[in-house]
């Protein structure tokens, strides 16, 4: 089960958002940041040191930074076709997710 943490209006989380729909995958989204505090809490930071939204946990894997986040989504999930083997192919795909 995937769950994101962040705020909607976040472009860093929107970016995490867009690649998880294209990809069809479902996850939990728990507000955080900003107006929602929580990112400041104990838990959060015992999870996310840095403190910073998004933050995501799939399984026991816990990544920050959306372009992590993104990369990691594209060459799991994606089944080839967002993250490609060609490294030109994939720069190029990873223009977007910088």
């Amino acid at each position: 089960m995937l769950t994101l943490w962040g705020r909607e209006n976040s472009s860093n989380v929107k970016k995490v958002r867009w690649l998880a729909a294209e990809l069809g995958l479902s996850y939990q989204h728990i507000p955080a940041g900003g107006q929602f505090g929580r990112n400041r809490e104990a838990d959060y930071l015992t999870m996310n040191p840095n403190g910073l939204i998004p933050c995501l946990q799939d399984d026991d894997l816990v990544l920050w930074e959306s372009n992590t986040i993104v990369r990691y989504l594209a060459a799991k999930y994606s089944q080839q076709s967002l993250y490609l083997a060609d490294h030109g192919q994939r720069a190029n795909a990873e223009k977007w997710m910088d």
